[in-house]
């Protein structure tokens, strides 16, 4: 039997930490091989085989500077539970997924208590945005790093790390096509002459209420120019739906909450959406979407002096080019959101030019290609270790 220890700290590790199990347990099962998966992880890991994650992922799931600083303590005996858990499992492999900030600390020690241990990390640390030292920070530590973007593994390669890039999993998902919107609209009780815009605020509770002012006085204002408009947020649980509501007292347009997002973003006419992976969903649903982003202040600033990229879409960053409007921080208000909304939604060739333009970059992550970025890392691992 192989036991695989992984830890993901956020949704979009956790979606990642899904489809690899799968797909590992996929090739063990076709050599007869019992595999068994332990750590820390969300829904998607758990329903892959986790069984029962060591803590919640929400007590990690945190972005900033600033904003960590009150959970220090916390996170620090979280470092420490999670490494006694590794040494106690005592596994043949350490996967981390994504979240830096945690997965590094935990990685870094466990190398110093068990060194023969193979250790692979998935989801580059941006090195060429900020901080490229971190390259050979993590060339000490880890055995094999897997990078989602195409650029990225010649960062690490030069001063040797075993780098390989796989693509992005989330787009692997079954995305609605164009044919499907009058039939899913149908199925959601919305009338084809409504103007539909998705929102999504965050997966943080700290970035919806950085977020969701902002958003409302934007909808407010688009509102006033299309009085059919409906509103969807869409959600992670009904915890976020009440946080979103309880700020919405003064929403002049109509809405709703679903879960459901791949419906959503497939058959929205425009998404306003915080930077995150779930631009690359609403990009692969065809829907043109703005991009908006917003955090503490000192974050903030702490950040704008050590990255050095113009853009923080990732499809924007594959192209090296605006493809997709962004608003950050002070940008980021109401007036130049409901603009650009407006825009996309009254230009039809203008929106058209955006989904085209970034279905070719999703392309470079593997849209629609008989290459599965988790097969193909499944297939990678169990090469190596």
């Amino acid at each position: 039997m192989v036991k695989i220890y992984l830890i993901a700290g956020e949704t979009s590790g956790d979606f990642i930490g899904g489809r690899l199990m799968q797909s590992l347990k996929d090739l063990y099962t076709l050599d007869g091989t019992a595999v068994k998966f332990e750590g820390v992880g969300g829904k998607n890991m758990q329903e892959a085989g986790l069984g029962v994650s060591l803590f919640p992922i929400e007590q990690i799931n945190l972005m900033g500077f600033v904003e960590i600083i009150p959970h220090i303590f916390a996170i620090s005996k979280l470092i420490d539970r999670t490494i006694n858990d590794i040494v106690e499992q005592a596994p043949n492999l350490l996967i981390t997924i994504d979240s830096p900030g945690f997965t590094y600390r935990v990685a870094k020690k466990v190398r110093q208590l068990i060194p023969k241990l193979k250790i692979i990390h998935i989801v580059a640390p941006s090195v060429w945005a900020y901080k490229p030292s971190r390259a050979l920070k993590y060339a000490k530590i880890y055995d094999y790093l897997l990078a989602l973007l195409p650029f990225e593994p010649p960062y690490f390669q030069k001063v040797g790390l075993n780098c390989q890039y796989i693509g992005h999993p989330i787009i692997e998902q079954n995305f609605y096509d164009e044919q499907a919107k009058p039939a899913l609209r149908q199925e959601l009780n919305i009338a084809l002459n409504s103007k539909i815009i998705s929102v999504t605020c965050g997966s943080r509770p700290g970035e919806i209420i950085k977020h969701i002012p902002v958003f409302m006085a934007t909808l407010n204002m688009i509102n006033l120019q299309y009085p059919n408009l409906e509103v969807i947020f869409v959600i992670a649980n009904h915890r976020h739906q009440s946080l979103i509501e309880s700020f919405l007292a003064k929403a002049t347009f109509n809405y709703r909450f679903s879960n459901d997002r791949l419906k959503i973003f497939s058959i929205a006419d425009v998404a306003l959406a915080k930077s995150g992976t779930n631009t690359l969903e609403i990009t692969a649903s065809g829907t043109p979407l703005v991009v908006a982003y917003k955090l503490n202040i000192v974050s903030f600033l702490l950040i704008k002096l050590l990255i050095k990229i113009p853009y923080i879409s990732l499809i924007n960053i594959i192209a090296n080019r605006k493809i997709l409007p962004e608003f950050i921080q002070y940008n980021c208000t109401s007036d130049n959101l409901a603009n650009s909304l407006i825009t996309l939604m009254s230009d039809n060739k203008k929106a058209t030019e955006q989904v085209q333009d970034s279905r070719q970059i999703l392309k470079k992550l593997y849209l629609h290609s008989s290459l599965s970025p988790s097969k193909l890392a499944a297939n990678i691992i169990k090469s190596i270790f």
